[in-house]
């Protein structure tokens, strides 16, 4: 049986379908939060105060360990604005 998923991207976007296919998408959404955080010059410490998520957690995603809710990306989205 193939497992369906919704992931919401740090841009927003929603994308769906089977678990296997979405999988590299969680260490694109990592790729593309760290250049992000990078290029507006912030460290994980300094990210993690302004959104209010936790540096490890965000070390984590960055990493493709984790794939953010979609609360989790509001806050680092709107930190990163």
């Amino acid at each position: 049986m193939t497992k369906f998923i919704v992931h919401l991207t740090i841009d927003g976007i929603i994308e769906t379908g089977d678990e296997e296919r979405l999988l590299p998408l969680t260490k694109d959404i990592g790729k593309h939060l760290k250049e992000l955080r990078v290029s507006k010059g912030l460290t994980l410490v300094e990210l993690g105060k302004l959104s209010g998520v936790s540096c490890s957690h965000i070390g984590r995603i960055e990493r493709g360990e984790r794939i953010p809710g979609s609360d989790v990306v509001g806050k680092l989205e709107e930190a990163l604005q």
